[in-house]
């Protein structure tokens, strides 16, 4: 028979008993879990370590703390973030029979090196951290990955088509404009200005009557800038004149609020579209491998050990967890059923 004085006791050995076993459950669970994969503590740690080297080397922490938490687990977090993502890269390059280029993995390291002043200062810094070149070249080929299977993604989804689609659709981006002007107080000044210069003569007028300090002294010009960059810089009207006008052309006065303006378009180019293909490609692989793997972080089944964060699929991130309350050593994060979905 136990004595009544000393069930509390009894009760609170029992409580202390559970959560340090609930405690061991969470520790000895995988860092987290893709699609039945295994993510371990031990990778983790290893990654988490070289992650804070490299972001080190590029003066950038590793992970942005939370309120009232460590830099350590802020960079936990970041890491492990990658490594979801890694496992569903890893899938579908095996399932695509996609591999990294080892040069490109040589590249990457030439050019670490190169940031700290050659090989021999790598691998002292390595050696300072317990890391190794090995690990290194490791995670780099594990990372570019992520390059070999944006390519594979893009290659069936950015066709010719799509190319020139988004090269029409963002001409401005690829269009270079030098225009300049002259800037004078009254309309009759600048009426006087329309009326007797010419393309010839403008950069002298310019640099003798025009009151912008800024391109007087260059003869009025305001330099080359693409054509977006002059529709987000400058005044709309005067944006309007100059775009109405034909290379070698010079405007009647327009007033803006700075004054009134005689403006002359020196010259408008647009690149073609097979100079500025690779671009294009470039930026529209990036955009397809991010709705891919966007798609990838919602329909996969994900936990998180919540010693770490929880997974938030909205974002792809792993976030603090602010509360403690969790009957399991992982995060629920599954991916929802089409019977319970919304």
């Amino acid at each position: 028979m136990i004595l009544p004085s000393l069930r509390p006791r009894m009760l609170v050995l029992g409580l202390a008993a559970v959560l340090v076993l609930a405690a061991c459950d969470a520790a000895e669970a995988p860092a987290a879990e893709v699609d039945g994969r295994e993510i371990s503590n031990q990778r983790l740690a290893a990654d988490r370590e070289m992650f804070d080297f490299l972001t080190a080397i590029s003066g950038s922490p590793c992970g942005q703390p939370a309120e009232g938490e460590t830099q350590g687990s802020a960079c936990a977090r970041l890491t492990l973030m990658n490594l979801i993502q890694e496992a569903l890269v890893k899938g579908y390059a095996t399932e695509n029979g996609v591999v990294t280029d080892p040069q490109a993995v040589q590249d990457a390291i030439a050019q670490i090196e190169g940031a700290l002043g050659g090989p021999e200062e790598l691998d002292a810094q390595l050696t300072e951290r317990g890391l190794t070149r090995a690990s290194l070249e490791a995670l780099a080929t594990r990372l570019l990955l992520f390059n070999a299977v944006q390519g594979a993604v893009a290659e069936g989804s950015v066709t010719d088509e799509r190319v020139q689609e988004l090269y029409e659709g963002s001409r401005s981006q690829y269009t270079t404009l030098e225009v300049a002007h002259i800037l004078v107080e009254t309309r009759q000044e600048a009426e006087d200005v329309a009326s007797e210069v010419t393309p010839k003569s403008f950069a002298d007028v310019a640099a003798e009557r025009s009151q912008d300090p800024g391109s007087a002294p260059n003869g009025g010009s305001l330099g080359t800038v693409t054509e977006a960059a002059f529709l987000a810089q400058y005044d709309p009207t005067f944006v309007q004149t100059a775009l109405a006008l034909q290379p070698g052309q010079i405007s009647e006065p327009v007033q803006t609020q700075f004054g009134w303006h005689v403006i002359y378009l020196m010259r408008r180019e647009i690149a073609p579209l097979e100079d500025v293909r690779d671009q294009i490609l470039a930026s529209a692989s990036a955009e397809a491998f991010q709705e891919w793997m966007q798609e990838r972080l919602r329909t996969a089944e994900i936990r998180v050990n919540p010693r770490y964060g929880s997974f938030d699929r909205a974002t792809g991130e792993v976030v603090p967890v602010r509360s403690t309350n969790t009957d399991s050593p992982f995060e629920p994060t599954t991916a929802p059923s089409p019977s319970t979905a919304p």
